[in-house]
């Protein structure tokens, strides 16, 4: 399980001493912090290391907002754990 801060928190990293000009929390979208698609796809892939999930990438691809990001992960989790 992973929550909100703890994705806030890998945002915050990625963006180094930028992190101070923002306020991150579930409704931060990607894009409005400046984050390139690549630093988006390093969260995420982090994300899946550490849960050992695999995200569907086309639903991966469409994540828009640290809340998506935690929703994706809650029902890949639930959905493996069904497997």
């Amino acid at each position: 399980m992973i929550t909100a801060e703890e994705v806030c928190a890998r945002i915050a990293k990625k963006l180094g001493s930028k992190a101070n000009s923002f306020t991150l929390n579930e409704d931060t979208a990607f894009d409005s912090v400046g984050l390139s698609s690549l630093q988006i796809a390093d969260i995420v892939y982090t994300i899946e290391d550490d849960l050992e999930i695999e995200f569907d990438e086309s639903r991966a691809a469409s994540v828009k907002t640290v809340a998506d990001l935690v929703k994706l992960a809650e029902e890949t989790e639930q959905g493996s754990a069904a497997a």
